[in-house]
């Protein structure tokens, strides 16, 4: 059992986990049945006397004790009987007098290192451990030997159990004392230290070394230990070099001075990091060459061994430090130049000095799911197995994930893990790599295009850096189209005039700096007609800056501009047919549309992209890349040529109540309460008509919230029982899977599939929407004999620019009631 796994309480143990770690694997200090070690509770002296016990002994068992003879009389029948007699027969305790031991009493800090300098080796009469001054002495004895290494509690204040650990730790690995020459000495008669207490009281040896390799074993959770560089003089003789069987993955440790302490090459105790390293962890950002004996990482500079190894994702690459620093620094063109600025780096110096010698570089890969099966998933860049990753639970679908190497790892498998995202507005931009999301601030990785101001997008971020980003939607608030532009009226204006339409719909006429965002002359004002910009406003005048071209869109935050010749005409409908490949409209996205009647709109891209096959003058594109394919996050679309079939983003809905009136801030609106073929929508509208229950009326967005009336296509005296005649259904309105255009006979029953034709099912007697239904027309259809004879249809006929026989139906509205000519 390992602290760092199985205490419950790990987070308050302060001292280094290896400490309690090798403790519990001797048997020295045990947890609590509940899985806590409870760092913090105050050790007994009764307790203390059992660890010392098992410190010397190897073993927990002291009932072949409990019949020894001792002057103490409180301790009979004590659960520690048998450990304090042990303790007692060796002078390591002395109790609080002759009689007394006290066992429940706590131990201080002083008490227990006395304990233990006692098993050293101490005689406690010679070194001044009993009497009045025994304070001191064992202050300065336990200093001496290097028992107080990381004690940080009271000295003479009740022990914690953690603090007791740690002075029982630092004592395994001290050399024992004996008494010669009428002193203590640690030397064994000029042949080196003394064996420690672990070694002459529990058969513990050591190795120190380079952790040079860990590699987990097949099919097992144990792994195996490679040391090389060993250190003779710290080592036990005959030391061993590998290890099997270790319980522990120690990767973390690797290329560091490492202390094994073993019984057995199959049996090890643990693994430490010794004093002799320095380690500065890092960036691949901040790691700058400064010389071949230099480098620099996060501003402060490091002197370099004479001979250095670069480890990338655990491949001993042929580059020393200074080499590498370099090739990343210069963008090389070796495979390791491109690596992104979130890459972990460690400098480590495993000798004691302080000249590096190792640097670990751990990169790191980011990808898209894009599905998840029983034992592997797909993402954008490839599949990936689990006999070869350890992949995360509960991956979706479009989940970004982080890829590191299996190099990195003990196991040889890599890691699939869900990749940290931020998603929210850009509030700010810097240079043209950072972004500012709520109140922090993002460093665009190597080949990742900053995002648009006001743009709502993902970040996916390794290590502080955005390695990737996923546009939610575009920041097009700062995006206008100008539609001409002239001088000013006002004499002796220092301004120009631009009439602008925004992304709200707003169509005004503006004041205009004389110098836009390039402060380059735009006294052109052809060069400005139906031109995107980008723009500021300081006290009420613009400063604008066209965007045209590739640069121009990636300075407004966006990847990449697209304009057709204004010579050719242009396909839209799903997509932007530029010669050379499509662009597709996010659905979100900011469509400015000039109609061919003059009148000029703003649409969503999901409204055009459910056009009808379009061509246009001229279409203008700011594209944003997703996944590699191009979308158009805003759009200029000249419709000069024609009229997109239906009117300008033409959207109807039939009126379920009566208009009313109501002022807000001081203006009249207009509500109707209406359906949309999707939704039951308020409408609010400026426009003064007054709707029945049952007109039909066709509307635009005109705002955040209101909407603009374009024109009532069919008022509910329209409505009349529809029988034999002919209707001319709009592009693919199917009955019996088949398209028609033909005579509706009474008793016929139509079933609705068309993309153009708009059909508003109702009901009649509750007055609210549903959702679908059937056509039902003439007054033959019964149903059983059930009162189902009224039409249910009502049709309006809207005509294209020929004659009366080029119309086709627009909108439908049904009763599934059959009751319409009621409503």
């Amino acid at each position: 059992m390992f602290a760092g796994a199985a205490f419950t309480d790990q987070a308050d143990i302060k001292v280094d986990s290896d400490v309690v770690d090798t403790l519990v694997s001797l048997g020295v200090i045990n947890g609590y049945t509940d899985g806590s070690f409870k760092p913090n509770d105050t050790v007994t002296r009764a307790e203390m006397a059992k660890m010392i016990y098992v410190l010397r002994t190897g073993n927990s068992d002291a009932s072949a004790y409990n019949n020894d003879k001792t002057t103490f009389t409180d301790i009979k029948g004590h659960w520690a009987a048998g450990y304090v007699k042990y303790c007692q027969s060796l002078g390591i305790i002395a109790g609080q007098s002759a009689t007394k031991f006290a066992p429940d009493q706590t131990v201080t800090a002083q008490e227990a290192a006395k304990m233990l300098l006692v098993t050293l080796g101490y005689d406690p009469n010679k070194a001044g451990l009993v009497g009045a001054s025994w304070a001191a002495k064992t202050n300065a004895l336990a200093d001496e030997n290097g028992l107080l290494d990381d004690v940080n509690t009271s000295f003479t204040g009740p022990c914690p159990r953690q603090y007791a650990a740690q002075l029982i730790y630092n004592a395994i690995d001290a050399p024992t004392v004996v008494w010669r020459d009428d002193a203590y000495t640690t030397n064994n008669y000029g042949n080196g230290d003394n064996p420690t207490i672990g070694e002459k009281y529990m058969g513990l040896k050591k190795t120190v070394g380079t952790l040079y390799s860990v590699n987990k074993q097949d099919n097992k959770d144990t792994y195996d230990l490679t040391i090389t560089n060993v250190n003779k003089d710290d080592s036990s003789d005959k030391c061993l070099t590998s290890f099997t069987k270790v319980a522990k993955d120690y990767s973390a440790l690797k290329y560091n001075t490492v202390k094994v302490l073993y019984k057995a090459k199959d049996n090890v105790y643990g693994v430490f990091a010794t004093d002799d390293n320095t380690v500065q962890s890092g960036l691949l950002s901040d790691l700058k060459y400064e010389s071949a004996t230099k480098v620099k990482l996060d501003g402060t500079k490091y002197d370099l061994a004479k001979n250095t190894s670069v480890y990338v994702d655990g491949e001993d690459t042929s580059f020393t430090i200074a080499s590498f620093a370099k090739q990343y620094s210069d963008n090389g063109s070796n495979k390791y130049a491109t690596y992104k600025e979130g890459t972990s780096v460690e400098l480590i110096a495993a000798d004691g000095s302080s000249n590096y010698s190792i640097l670990k570089v751990k990169t790191y890969k980011v990808s898209k799911v894009t599905y998840v099966g029983t034992d592997y998933v797909n993402t954008k860049s490839g599949k990936y197995d689990d006999d070869d990753y350890v992949i995360a639970d509960g991956l979706k679908k479009d989940d970004y994930v982080v890829i590191t190497a299996a190099g990195n790892y003990a196991d040889k498998d890599g890691r699939i893990e869900k990749a940290e995202v931020v998603e929210g507005k850009v509030v700010g931009t810097k240079g043209d790599d950072k972004v500012q999301i709520g109140d922090k601030w993002y460093k665009m990785a190597t080949g990742v295009k900053q995002p648009a101001m006001s743009a709502n997008v993902k970040l996916i971020l390794v290590n502080g850096y955005a390695y990737d980003k996923d546009t939610v939607s575009a920041g097009s608030e700062d995006v206008a189209l100008v539609v001409e532009l002239g001088n000013s009226n006002s004499v002796g204006s220092k301004y120009y005039q631009a009439r602008m339409i925004f992304s709200d719909g707003t169509d005004k006429v503006v004041d205009v700096e004389k110098k836009d965002g390039n402060n380059k002359s735009i006294a052109n004002f052809n060069d400005y007609a139906h031109t995107l910009v980008t723009y500021d406003i300081s006290k009420n005048v613009y400063t604008i800056t066209a965007v045209k071209d590739d640069k121009s869109a990636q300075d407004a935050g966006y990847d990449a501009y697209k304009c057709n010749d204004d010579t050719a005409t242009v396909t839209v409908d799903t997509s932007v047919r530029y010669t050379g490949g499509r662009v597709y409209f996010e659905d979100d996205a900011v469509v400015f549309v000039a109609y061919k009647n003059g009148d000029y709109k703003v649409v969503t891209g999901k409204s055009v992209a459910g056009w009808k096959e379009t061509k246009a003058k001229t279409v203008k594109s700011l594209i944003t890349m997703d996944d590699n394919t191009k979308k158009a996050s805003v759009a200029f679309v000249d419709l000069a040529a024609a009229n997109v079939p239906g009117g300008s983003d033409t959207t109807y809905a039939v009126a379920l109540d009566k208009t009313y009136t109501n002022k807000v801030d001081g203006t009249t609106y207009y509500f109707t309460k209406a359906w949309n073929g999707t939704e039951e929508v308020l409408y609010k509208s400026e426009d003064t008509t007054i709707f029945k229950k049952g007109d039909v009326f066709e509307y635009s967005a005109d705002g955040a919230d209101t909407v603009s009336v374009d024109k009532v296509v069919m008022t509910n005296t329209q409505v009349a029982s529809y029988s034999n005649g002919d209707i001319s259904f709009k592009d693919d309105i199917a009955y019996d899977n088949a398209p028609h255009s033909e005579k509706l006979t009474a008793g016929d029953i139509r079933a609705i599939d068309g993309k153009d034709t708009v059909v508003l099912y109702v009901d009649s007697d509750n007055a609210k929407g549903v959702g679908d239904g059937e056509i039902r027309v003439g007054n033959a259809y019964n149903n059983a004999g059930k009162d189902t004879d009224k039409a249910n249809v009502s049709v309006n006929i809207a005509y294209g620019d020929g004659a009366a026989s080029d119309g086709y139906v627009t909108v439908i509205v049904v009763d599934v009631n059959n009751n319409i000519t009621q409503w």
